[in-house]
C-alpha cells in the first residue's frame, strides 16, 4: 500500500477525527466496524488495499484481536480514506463540509452525497416510507445526499449553527431523524432555524423513525416550510441503516 500524503488539512483533521473515536472506545473493533460501513466499503476490499486477509479485519472488527495498536488503527484509516478518494472521495467530501463546527460521531450515524441527484421518491420507497404531509411536493423533488442523525442527542447537543450545518451540507438533502417519538422535536428545531436565517438550509426531506404517530405542530411545520415529511416503517435502526446503505442511485433520464 502506497503510503498516504496529507496535503489537505481537512483530510488530515477527518482522519484525525476518525482514528481518535476509535482509539478512545471501549470496544475499538466496533467503532472501527462503524466506521468501514459509513465509508461502504467491504471488509474484502479493505483486506486487499491493505494486503492482509479479510479474516484479520473480522478479527479486529469482532474483537477477536484486542487493543489493536496505533500503527494500525491509523493504516485502517488512511486506507478507507484512500479508497473513497479513488471512488470520488463523495463520503470525505461530505463529512469535510460537516467538521467545522464539529459534529460529534454519535450523533451523526450516516451521511452520503449522491454522484447526480436522484428522485425523492425511489429513496424514500426504499425505506418504506409513509408520507404524512406534502406528498405532492415530493413527488417533484430530487436529493443529492442523505443525512441520519440520532434526534435526542442533536437536540440535546447541537447547536443552531451546528444544525444549520447538518441540514445544509447540499441544497437538497433528506434529513432523517431515528429514536423519534412524535417528530415534533425535529420539525421545531428546523423552524427555529429557519426563522434564525437558515431558509437557504433547510432539508428537502425530512423522514421520522420511530414514531407511533406524529404530532399535529410538526405536521403543520412541515406544511409551512413546504417540506415532505415522511415516516419510515422499518422497525429498527439497524436494518434502517442497512436499507439506506444499500440504496443504488441512478442517473435520471
Amino acid at each position: 500500500m502506497a503510503r498516504m500524503s496529507f496535503s489537505d488539512e481537512w483530510i488530515e483533521r477527518i482522519a484525525q477525527e476518525i482514528a481518535g473515536d476509535i482509539i478512545l472506545s471501549d470496544e475499538p473493533g466496533k467503532v472501527m466496524r462503524k466506521w468501514r460501513e459509513r465509508f461502504q466499503v467491504s471488509q474484502k476490499d479493505l483486506a486487499e488495499y491493505l494486503g492482509v486477509s479479510p479474516s484479520v479485519i473480522s478479527d479486529y472488527e469482532s474483537g477477536r484481536r484486542t487493543s489493536p495498536r496505533i500503527r494500525t488503527i491509523k493504516r485502517m484509516v488512511e486506507a478507507l480514506i484512500m479508497i473513497d478518494l479513488n471512488r470520488g472521495g463523495n463520503f470525505i467530501n461530505a463529512l469535510r463540509k460537516l467538521i467545522s463546527p464539529n459534529i460529534p460521531s454519535d450523533i451523526l450515524l450516516d451521511i452520503r452525497e449522491f454522484q447526480y441527484p436522484v428522485r425523492a421518491v425511489d429513496f424514500c420507497r426504499q425505506l418504506n416510507c409513509e408520507v404524512i404531509a406534502n406528498e405532492d411536493i415530493l413527488k417533484e423533488t430530487m436529493i443529492c445526499g442523505y443525512t441520519v442523525v440520532d434526534s435526542i442527542k442533536a437536540i440535546l447537543k447541537l447547536t443552531p449553527e451546528q444544525l444549520l450545518r447538518l441540514y445544509g451540507v447540499s441544497p437538497q438533502r433528506a434529513a432523517i431523524f431515528t429514536k423519534v417519538s412524535t417528530g415534533r422535536s425535529p420539525m421545531v428545531a428546523i423552524r427555529i432555524v429557519q426563522i434564525g436565517g437558515g431558509k437557504a438550509l433547510k432539508p428537502a426531506v425530512v423522514i421520522l423513525h420511530g414514531p407511533k404517530k406524529v404530532d399535529e405542530l410538526a405536521i403543520k411545520i412541515a406544511e409551512l416550510e413546504k417540506i415532505p415529511l415522511l415516516v419510515s416503517k422499518i422497525e429498527t435502526i439497524d436494518e434502517l441503516l442497512r436499507r439506506i446503505r444499500s440504496f443504488t442511485p441512478y442517473m435520471q433520464r
